[in-house]
């Protein structure tokens, strides 16, 4: 098939993310209202893409682009041969910072070449490979979804539940200057964990989704308690337990590690989080480490597709 088929552009919008909310590595995650937003049409030849706003000067404008890369899985698994493809990408989202910036790169161009080439594939084929191509599920989930989604990966299909948050509690994202790449943040975990530990973070996961849906949010101190991976990952993140101690003192619900690191996420009651955003903040500025700080929604939408060509 040709790509001649399609005539104008699709854009769509996707939301960052943060994972694993402590306890539920690779298996919770909730979407959050920065975007990443991708543009794409069929050109007669060659490859265009252009990029602005975050992450300019590290995001690929050539076929290593991770958009692009997704693109092309739609592509060749529904028969598409491309001839030229341009697309503009406008992101929102830090890298490499744990706020599923790659997540929302794969989702924008499987759903935007999805689009391109009249719909072919539905949303949950779309998620499927999604988490194939990102590895694990948690992100992709979210992105796609909105909300808080637990998904699990098994034999290349994600199955999942979502449950959209409201309004009435805010996620503060405390962004350092310095990146911390997921494959490193991996590498730092142990092949094998206790018996205890696992058991520990079956249980407080479990909790914390019965607390998020209960809103009993004066627990989720006990609930984002976690055992199998923030305790690896604080070599990355050196004052990790400082700013978790902070956060809780200045009126947070919970502090964790957002996905991989090297976010510092608190959740916290709309009316503390300016003392929380400021108490936390200090823990940056007394060492001199640059850093950025984000009042967050849960975003329930998920992706969207803004525009999309009409086909005949």
């Amino acid at each position: 098939m040709d790509s001649d088929m399609s005539g104008g552009m699709v854009k769509v919008m996707v939301p960052a993310s943060t994972a694993n909310l402590g306890p539920g590595f690779d298996v919770l995650g909730v979407a959050l209202n920065l975007y990443t937003e991708v543009s794409m049409e069929f050109i007669k030849d060659g490859l265009e893409i252009f990029v602005e706003g975050e992450g300019v000067e590290d995001i690929e404008n050539d076929q290593n682009n991770l958009v692009y890369k997704s693109a092309e899985v739609i592509f060749k698994k529904i028969g598409v041969f491309n001839k030229g493809l341009r697309i503009k990408i406008k992101n929102e989202i830090p890298l490499g910072r744990g706020l599923g910036s790659s997540a929302a790169a794969i989702v924008g161009g499987l759903l935007a070449a999805n689009e391109l080439t009249g719909r072919v594939l539905k949303r949950e084929e779309i998620l499927n490979l999604a988490a194939s191509i990102e590895g694990h599920a948690d992100n992709v989930t979210a992105a796609l979804n909105g909300g808080l989604n637990v998904s699990i990966f098994d034999k290349n299909k994600v199955y999942y539940a979502r449950k959209a948050l409201e309004d009435d509690i805010d996620f503060l994202a405390f962004v350092p200057q310095e990146m911390v790449r997921t494959e490193i943040a991996r590498k730092v975990l142990p092949e094998k964990v206790d018996f205890k530990d696992a058991v520990f973070n079956t249980g407080r996961t479990a909790f914390l989704v019965s607390v998020l849906i209960e809103k009993k949010y004066e627990l989720l101190k006990i609930a984002t308690q976690d055992m199998l991976h923030q305790k690896y990952r604080a070599k990355l993140v050196p004052f990790m337990e400082e700013c978790f101690e902070k956060a809780l003192l200045a009126g947070a619900y919970a502090a964790f590690l957002s996905g991989a690191g090297p976010t510092i996420m608190a959740i916290s009651s709309p009316e503390n989080s300016e003392r929380v955003l400021k108490e936390v903040g200090k823990v940056y500025e007394e060492r001199g480490l640059l850093y950025r700080a984000y009042r967050l929604k849960c975003e329930n939408s998920g992706a969207q597709v803004l525009k999309a060509p009409s086909f005949v």
